[in-house]
């Protein structure tokens, strides 16, 4: 590996001026390195600074921010001081960034395939067939499945993680000497978390690629990263090998931060005799009860006459009581999404059936549902910045619901938001702020308290933990299982990382192409697992200890 580095940092400060014309920074006297063929992780706490540290590597600062002090170099250049043209020259090119939300750097009215061919010609010059080719081959590099059919499809066609691959794919394409990653696996399940960080280290192994991989994951970056800073409040705290970071913390932070990685626990053979053994019936009341469902994205226009629909998901059946949380695992297009989509009303079903309380089936679309069935069912998505009104404060979000179904406003509506924001460990003074004044993880946050402002009694939860820190979803892990203890809450829950399900979950199951593998008792699942596909899922999880000796590098391995 060569010694100078590609990305270099030197006292880098960042900030906004106030009202009153003072400055406050958000990043302090920063200092940070990533040499060529080196992967650097960036972690902490939601609001830390990582992903405006990221940013700025590649000379951009949000909306408000200024440089107040300090440097940033790519290949020896000051990137703040590069013409707009040099900079739109770079970016996508030599320095590429894969985003958090990757869905929303692809346009949603172009084919996939345009758009990689598109970059392709862009960055390497590559003509029309030439360029198609080599799409194709990008796509099957981060380990999408029909490649052919992929490329064919519109963004919103695709599941989230199927986005983002798709982002990972559209950032290679430049053949880039430098990556950037915020939260880059964050909606992709195990086994393809793996092998596209396998992948990336291949490409900082073989091309001297630098990475600064910002991500709450310490599994991410134990597998992933040779080194790892951590910050705290705009500060970099901790600057070491991972080895030594994720093995003998030093920094209190770092040691809180890795006491709250969910990590799976294992199952004794007495408990997964006890969870598998026949048990009366269950004396809570049924909330939920799913009946053979089958789900299709096909459109109805579109069916032969005569002739069902290819389905997307097929033969869905369970039965949860209150008070009990149902966990969806499975890889990413597995249907784990489109099925909670289908209890929320967002989708018709092709056939069966979904009975809320033991009474009449639901109306299958949201229209035909009533004031009361909206209420008593609320969806959790995965993407808040796809959930929330950007035009809207945190008291308006929090506010139609409480108007809508309590009848609450003014004062009252704005004392009842409060209340909520303190649910989800978010201070009252962040009524009065708009969604893109928040981090990635206190939209989430508000996202839930949102769900929660209409009192229900199933939630629908879609990945959302995924873009929080761990100690931020430790907390808000607890407050879930908090308000199932208290409200009896029923959640069903869709998540890739099978540890918080473990935590979470009374019941689980395991899916792959729409269909179920395994269905059960948490500990009967987890403990001796039947089908190989669930052995598969579980022996691809990425846990916060790194191999070989304290200081080895990861991608050398």
């Amino acid at each position: 590996m060569g010694t100078q580095p590609i990305i270099e940092i030197s006292g880098l400060s960042v900030g906004f001026r106030t009202r009153n014309g003072a400055i406050h920074e958000i990043l302090k006297s920063v200092d940070l390195h990533v040499n060529p063929g080196e992967a650097v992780g960036l972690v902490g706490e939601s609001g830390s600074g990582k992903s405006t540290v990221a940013l700025a590597a590649m000379g951009y600062l949000r909306s408000g921010l200024q440089q107040v002090a300090g440097q940033v170099r790519f290949k020896g250049q000051d990137v703040f001081a590069m013409s707009r043209a040099a900079l739109e020259d770079m970016r996508g090119g030599e320095l590429a960034l894969i985003p958090q939300n990757a869905g929303q750097a692809l346009t949603p009215t172009m084919r996939v395939g345009p758009q990689l061919a598109e970059a392709l010609r862009l960055h390497r010059g590559l003509e029309a067939r030439q360029a198609q080719d080599m799409a194709a081959q990008l796509v099957e590099q981060v380990r999408l499945p029909d490649p052919d059919a992929i490329l064919r499809r519109y963004p919103h066609e695709m599941s989230g993680g199927q986005q983002q691959r798709v982002g990972i794919a559209m950032a290679l394409a430049g053949r880039p000497k430098a990556l950037l990653l915020d939260e880059p696996v964050t909606g992709l399940d195990v086994t393809t978390q793996i092998h596209v960080l396998d992948l990336l280290r291949d490409l900082a192994l073989s091309e001297g690629m630098a990475m600064l991989m910002v991500s709450h994951d310490l599994g991410v970056i134990a597998h992933c990263c040779s080194r790892v800073a951590v910050m705290r409040s705009g500060e970099k705290l901790v600057d070491e090998a991972t080895a030594s970071v994720l093995r003998t913390p030093r920094h209190p932070y770092a040691r809180a931060l890795l006491d709250a990685t969910p990590r799976l626990t294992p199952v004794s053979a007495a408990r997964v005799a006890a969870a598998s053994a026949p048990r009366a019936e269950d004396t809570r009341p049924e909330m939920l009860r799913i009946s053979d469902l089958g789900l299709s994205y096909a459109k109805p226009r579109f069916w032969r006459a005569g002739t069902p629909p290819p389905l997307t998901v097929e033969g869905i059946d369970a039965v949860l009581h209150k008070g009990a949380t149902l966990g969806l695992v499975g890889e990413s297009g597995s249907g784990k999404s489109t099925i909670l989509k289908a209890l929320a009303g967002l989708i018709a079903p092709v056939k069966g059936q979904v009975t809320l309380a033991g009474g009449a089936p639901l109306p299958p679309a949201l229209h035909q549902r009533s004031q009361d069935q909206l209420r008593r069912i609320q969806m959790i998505f995965q993407n808040p910045d796809q959930a929330l009104n950007p035009r809207m404060s945190a008291a308006d979000i929090l506010g139609q619901p409480l108007r809508l179904y309590f009848g609450k406003t003014g004062q009252a509506a704005r004392d009842a938001a409060a209340a909520l924001l303190d649910q989800v460990r978010l201070p009252a003074g962040y009524l009065d702020r708009l969604p893109g004044q928040l981090s990635g993880g206190e939209k989430q946050r508000l996202a839930i308290a949102r769900a929660f402002a209409s009192d229900p009694d199933i939630v629908l939860c879609d990945e959302i933990t995924s873009a929080l820190d761990v100690s931020v979803q430790a907390t808000v892990l607890d407050l879930l299982a908090d308000l199932k203890r208290e409200k009896q809450t029923t959640y069903v829950f869709v998540a890739h990382d099978l540890a918080v399900v473990q935590e979470l979950a009374d019941q689980v199951m395991v899916l792959k192409n729409g269909r179920i593998c395994e269905a059960g008792p948490v500990d009967a699942v987890y403990g001796a697992p039947q089908h190989p596909y669930t052995r598969a899922l579980f022996d691809a999880v990425l846990e916060p200890d790194p191999p070989g000796d304290t200081g080895a590098d990861p991608v050398a391995r």
